[in-house]
């Protein structure tokens, strides 16, 4: 394919005609009523390219277009021609315009001749089209000069990781060289091993109930014993009510749009049966037809669409989670459509990539010192044994947690329909733990799911990729439990410092925004100066010291078996990267709180408690 200012008009005809290549097509946009411009695209007969323009943009000529590489790959594009002229406005203008296209498509490129030198940084006109058009998240690929002036005038911008610049030739019949680049993405397709399943939909309450309490788990004061017979009883119940059996892969297609509503799909459903019959006879009043209906189909989704999102956004004004992630579903359609492709060889590099950049940070750590001036004094309280719970405390717990761990003997909804059966035997387990400061080992063990940080992402680099620990969900009904008598204990004796926000009750973002403002407002009333620091700790729970967190928890208060269970809770953690269906080795954790454990930040924030006293020392204030 060709992209080309044309010079064109009506009368062109013959010179198309002798400049259009047999078994190529052109589709132009001529420059009407003005010398000189006008845009052409000429490509192969066999790539399908759907062309149109918008009549309100005037500050440059422009097609854009759709290349339909396979039903499941498009790239989307401008072709563009800004004649000589005034240049301030252009940069504006071109970003209004181009994105909606841009944020709509993750494969999305902008191309011509803009009449810009864009190998000229110091340019105020060009560094501010480059710094818009990068807000879109569009690169500029050409990397040489376009025009024998020596001047970059013909850009290509994408956002696609698919589109790169290739060489730029000069052309001895004008001043313009042409840029080569490609479009290279292929699409493979994958097709799912038979797994072995469970079918936990099948099961009833009632026989779920029965057969639990008919076989009980035997009993152990050891909670390592109690744990694994808990795990094999749940086990036993899913082999005879849910055996494992290898299901076919499943056909069914993605989850569809929140805002597809029925009327869409009725909608669809006669586009199809229209589309049916003109494919069964080709006549005109069929294909007027079709035609009427497709469009009148995809201004229905527009109009759904619209009056979707705008009940999302009035219903949720108050709602920051939910309006950032209305935000991230509109400026990223392609979200969680990325190319990974699972392998046991992505697994154990991911593994250990994860496993060594925790390393790497913690070695690069000084051994852990003492200053006197930074440590607390002596505690006025103490928390020496966690209090025992009972049925009625498990149970409560077991009904909050909505998340476990692949590795579970059942999904987390069947521990919560048969909790007055489970949570007696948890609860138990839960004592018993704590009356032996000891945390069971076989729910020290986490599952990693590894997501790309980005749908653009390259998953390539493994740096792109961000691990989600699971955790088991019994482990989570101890952790939960622990978490809601340290946190008590810690705010009862303000055992943390009054700057903390992070992890606590009554305490969030905002109130530290707020704070951070009113401290500055406050210095600039009394006519002093202000700086504001931002510290962001890289991988911050992952990098942990157990010894000092230990230590920092015995100067809190935390002591004898309370702080035995936490020692022991830290202890001998493992985890290993899973993509269905493979999974790494497991890699010992020596560093670190559990990401995804409800204890995990309290401990956090008892690790990072001298943090406000150090800030102090040198006259700063401190809000985390």
């Amino acid at each position: 394919m060709t992209g080309l200012e044309t010079w064109m008009n009506a009368s062109s005809a013959p010179d198309v005609a002798i400049a259009v290549p047999e078994g190529y097509k052109i589709t132009r946009r001529d420059r009407v009523n003005q010398t000189g411009g006008g845009i052409a695209i000429i490509h192969k007969n066999t790539i399908r390219i759907t062309t149109n323009s918008d009549d309100t943009f005037t500050s440059a000529e422009h097609l854009h277009f759709q290349i339909h590489t396979n039903p499941k790959t498009t790239l989307r594009g401008t072709l563009i021609y800004r004649p000589p002229g005034p240049r301030t406005q252009f940069s504006e203008d071109i970003t209004d315009f181009v994105s909606p296209h841009a944020i709509n498509s993750t494969d999305y490129i902008l191309l011509g001749d803009l009449n810009f030198h864009l190998e000229d940084d110091k340019d105020r006109n060009t560094t501010a089209l480059l710094a818009n058009l990068a807000n879109l998240g569009l690169k500029q690929l050409v990397t040489t000069h376009t025009h024998h002036a020596g001047h970059t005038l013909d850009p290509v911008f994408s956002s696609s990781k698919y589109v790169t610049f290739s060489h730029s030739t000069n052309i001895q019949w004008t001043d313009h060289s042409c840029v080569h680049f490609s479009f290279s993405k292929t699409t493979t397709h994958h097709h799912p091993q038979q797994t072995p399943r469970r079918s936990w939909n099948k099961i009833t309450g009632d026989q779920l109930t029965t057969f639990l309490s008919q076989n009980p788990p035997t009993s152990s004061t050891d909670p390592n014993e109690a744990a694994n017979n808990l795990t094999q009883w749940i086990t036993n119940c899913a082999d005879a009510l849910a055996p494992l059996k290898k299901n076919p892969p499943s056909r069914r297609s993605s989850k569809k749009a929140s805002w597809f509503t029925d009327e869409l799909i009725t909608s669809k459903k006669n586009c199809r049966s229209l589309e049916n019959t003109w494919r069964t006879n080709q006549t005109t009043d069929n294909m007027t037809a079709l035609k009427h209906a497709t469009r009148k189909h995809h201004q229905l989704i527009r109009t759904t669409k619209k009056t979707a999102f705008k009940e999302r956004l009035d219903n949720n004004t108050h709602n920051s989670k939910e309006l950032f992630s209305i935000v991230k579903e509109l400026s990223n359609p392609d979200a969680g459509n990325n190319d990974i492709t699972p392998s046991q060889d992505l697994c154990d590099s991911l593994a250990a990539f994860f496993h060594d950049k925790i390393t790497n940070i913690h070695n690069s750590f000084g051994p852990p010192t003492t200053n006197p001036t930074t440590e607390p004094m002596p505690p006025t309280a103490t928390l020496r044994t966690w209090t025992p719970v009972s049925t009625e405390d498990t149970t409560r717990t077991m009904n909050t947690i909505h998340s476990g761990s692949p590795t579970d003997p059942c999904p987390h909804h069947i521990f919560n329909t048969a909790d007055h059966i489970i949570a007696p035997h948890l609860r138990d387990i839960v004592n018993a733990s704590f009356n032996t400061a000891t945390f069971p080992e076989c729910w020290k063990h986490a599952e990693i799911s590894a997501l790309l940080k980005k749908p653009t992402a390259d998953p390539s680099d493994l740096k792109n990729y961000r691990p989600i620990s699971l955790l088991p969900f019994p482990a989570k009904v101890i952790e939960k439990t622990v978490n809601r008598q340290l946190a008590a204990f810690l705010e009862t004796n303000g055992s943390l410092d009054h700057s903390q926000s992070g992890f606590r009750a009554n305490h969030n973002t905002e109130t530290a925004l707020i704070a951070a403002t009113d401290d500055i407002r406050s210095l600039m009333d009394n006519g002093e100066t202000a700086a504001l620091i931002l510290l962001d700790l890289s991988a911050a729970f992952d990098t942990v010291c157990h010894r000092t967190l230990v230590q920092r928890l015995n100067n809190t208060g935390i002591q004898e078996k309370a702080l035995e269970w936490i020692t022991s809770f830290l202890a001998g953690r493992t985890q290993r990267v899973r993509l269905p269906p493979f999974r790494s080795a497991a890699t010992e954790v020596i560093c670190g709180v559990p990401q995804g454990s409800s204890l995990s930040p309290t401990l956090f924030n008892v690790y990072m408690s001298p943090l406000a006293t150090i800030a102090r020392q040198h006259n700063l204030k401190i809000i985390t």
